[in-house]
């Protein structure tokens, strides 16, 4: 299976099986994925990896018309707990039409490892695939992402994991754990104003420059390490 897949060509008799599946847009998550399979075969997992492929690009312009009903609403979002509560129930979640899926049933798995950008929430086509897929009851599942800015608990963390780990636990699966990553990179607007935004955030809220929480900085390596650790660990 190579369009989209890379799978293994060796089954390790004994060895944890271990699906790698994510979905890249501009190739930052993709890169995280690669990381971790990876790291996860040098600890002697037996692991596949799919690319979740859409049928179409949206433009990027386009991508967050249906998120912005939450825009007169973030000031609360960010401040009550309680709200982000009612919201993730009540709000709408876009999806994208993606290819078939190589691997269209997991359940031989003895985890998987899940990986999405943040596009405020999931990405649509992330949905997509879990509307899609077949046998993630009883699976154990490990969510992991990247994003522009630093580990915000509640903008960038709770905002994507918490609905994504609801979702995920609705259809059966237990969630293990979660590796967030940072990207350092923002699509919108035009002069990269939101990279610079989300960097200043960064050293007034964590003492720390952006760079530090991406795959190649000294935070985001030791996420991955500490992840690979807990995933492995179960």
């Amino acid at each position: 299976m190579q369009t989209g897949t890379e799978a293994a060509v060796v089954r390790r008799s004994g060895a944890p099986r271990v699906l790698v599946v994510h979905y890249s847009r501009t190739g930052h998550t993709a890169r995280l994925a690669a990381v971790l399979a990876a790291e996860l075969r040098r600890r002697g997992c037996d692991v596949d990896a799919e690319a979740i492929q859409v049928e179409r690009d949206w433009n990027k312009w386009l991508l967050p018309v249906p998120l912005l009903p939450l825009l007169p609403f973030l000031p609360a979002y960010l401040l009550s707990a309680r709200f982000r509560r009612a919201w993730h129930r009540i709000y709408y979640q876009p999806q994208q039409a993606i290819r078939p899926l190589a691997i269209p049933d997991v359940a031989a798995y003895d985890l998987v490892l899940l990986g999405t950008p943040k596009w405020l929430y999931l990405s649509f086509p992330v949905v997509r695939w879990l509307n899609t897929v077949r046998g993630l009851e009883g699976r154990r599942i490990a969510p992991f992402a990247t994003f522009c800015g630093p580990p915000l608990q509640v903008f960038e963390l709770e905002m994507l994991f918490d609905p994504l780990e609801s979702r995920l636990r609705a259809l059966g699966s237990t969630v293990v754990d979660r590796l967030a990553v940072s990207s350092n990179y923002h699509p919108y607007f035009f002069f990269g104003e939101m990279e610079r935004l989300f960097r200043y955030i960064s050293r007034k809220a964590f003492q720390r420059p952006l760079a530090d929480f991406t795959l190649d900085g000294e935070v985001g390596q030791a996420e991955v390490r500490r992840f690979c650790d807990a995933v492995c660990g179960e």
